[in-house]
């Protein structure tokens, strides 16, 4: 019964409420004059056990309630485990949903559009937030929605737009204020971004009941942005937060394994990047593994990990979620090129953001084709976006194209946000300074 699934839901809420005075009695004085988190709900303990109560009411009495809600699930779920199975499923229970009620079912619109989102199927994630921001226009989470969802696929200006049309007082100003961390972010504001996600994560910290792992994403976020910033203890500090708020948190460990790979601390990066690949087998984590074994002296190790990440091209990435960490992985290490070029091609027909523009310029530059990479170089950082690789990829393709003012420019930029942003590039971009 419908009663019985949102009373599991409800049960797990009042456990944290039952804890909340007795953790407010126990802050010191020191805390009182900050925000005072809520204790975190281990609701992931819970998950498989709330879907299948769900699955079994979804079956005896389905309505566009209920499938919704086992949509929601599915995409908690998927946000945990990384099961791409799961994303299927909530666009399936979604698409249900809007069956039993097409209209004025924004719910349901932006369950769906957040399925599509994770499949990386961009435009018809936004056709759906577009309906939900149509049905209710003071509705922030779902105007934010549509704005993430246009900055994926790089149509800055869109979403622009969508954040201005946002009322004054928005029905979910987390959701906004962390879309516009995102556009803060991309459009080079990379101090105003942090203000706002931290905003947003005090929030989320505030509220009982929220998921863990939306919690932990919350400081793994803020730490992603403290890392390109050149903040690399905050960074640290923001990680290991959102391990202890969602143990054994895959991206948390992704942070830490890049933190540490950047700054040669190989052991340390082959614990963490062991520790999120082993639960999720990403290729930008196993990437960190394989240099960190190469660095250690273990070739052989580094080897099969590497072999691991030709195997999810080829049987492990049937949604092409994986597509641009391939192509990554690929040119960094002057392996498989063609294909590099390849799926960064595709990655760009796909959405044309400056991640996608950085990547295909990469692979170009190390096929050796620097002339042809240039005008995709010049799209990745048109933005000015702070992000360490994107302005050394473009500095050393000014280099080589013999535009040694931008090449300054560009290198100069990547130091000067994260002097330790890469294992071998930040020292190739001070030889190339110091040669200039």
């Amino acid at each position: 019964m419908k009663v019985r699934a949102l009373g599991a839901v409800a049960a797990l809420a009042l456990l944290a409420i039952a804890a909340w005075p007795a953790y407010i009695a126990t802050q010191s004085k020191a805390l009182a004059a900050a925000p005072s988190p809520a204790p975190v709900t281990p609701d992931y303990l819970h998950r498989n056990a709330i879907v299948a109560v769900f699955e079994g009411d979804v079956r005896k009495n389905p309505d566009q309630l209920i499938t919704r809600m086992l949509a929601s699930q599915y995409l908690m779920r998927y946000r945990e485990t990384g099961d791409v199975g799961d994303l299927v499923r909530a666009e399936h229970m979604a698409k249900r949903s809007l069956q039993y009620q097409r209209r004025y079912n924004v719910n349901a619109d932006m369950a769906l559009a957040s399925a599509l989102l994770s499949l990386h199927r961009f435009k018809g994630a936004l056709a759906y937030a577009q309906d939900a921001g149509a049905v209710e226009p003071w509705n922030g989470g779902a105007l934010a929605q549509v704005a993430s969802i246009d900055l994926e696929l790089g149509r800055y200006d869109d979403a622009r737009r969508s954040l201005r049309a946002v009322p004054a007082s928005p029905e979910d100003d987390v959701a906004v204020d962390t879309a516009q961390a995102r556009y803060q972010e991309l459009t080079g504001d990379i101090a105003q971004a942090r203000r706002s996600l931290q905003r947003a994560m005090n929030s989320v910290d505030g509220v009982v009941d929220t998921p863990a792992e939306a919690r932990a994403w919350y400081h793994f976020r803020d730490g992603e942005l403290a890392w390109e910033a050149g903040d690399l203890a905050g960074a640290q500090r923001r990680f290991e937060e959102a391990l202890a708020i969602f143990p054994d948190y895959p991206r948390a460990y992704n942070g830490l394994a890049r933190l540490y790979w950047g700054q040669k601390r190989w052991r340390e990066a082959l614990d963490a990047a062991t520790r999120a690949s082993d639960q999720i087998p990403l290729p930008e984590t196993l990437g960190y593994k394989a240099d960190a074994q190469r660095a250690l002296g273990d070739e052989r190790g580094a080897q099969v990990t590497q072999d691991t990440i030709v195997a999810i091209e080829r049987i492990g990435n049937a949604q092409r979620i994986n597509d641009r960490a391939l192509a990554v992985y690929y040119a960094e290490h002057g392996v498989r090129l063609a294909d590099a070029i390849a799926i960064a091609q595709r990655d760009v027909a796909l959405r044309d953001d400056v991640f996608a523009e950085d990547t295909l310029a990469w692979a170009l530059a190390c096929s050796g084709r620097w002339h042809e990479a240039q005008a995709h170089a010049r799209k990745a950082v048109a933005l000015d976006t702070p992000d360490a690789r994107l302005q050394y990829h473009a500095g050393v393709i000014a280099w080589h194209n013999g535009d040694m003012a931008e090449a300054r420019r560009r290198l100069t930029s990547a130091l000067g946000l994260n002097p330790q942003f890469h294992p071998l590039y930040a020292d190739d971009a001070r030889r190339l300074l110091q040669q200039m």
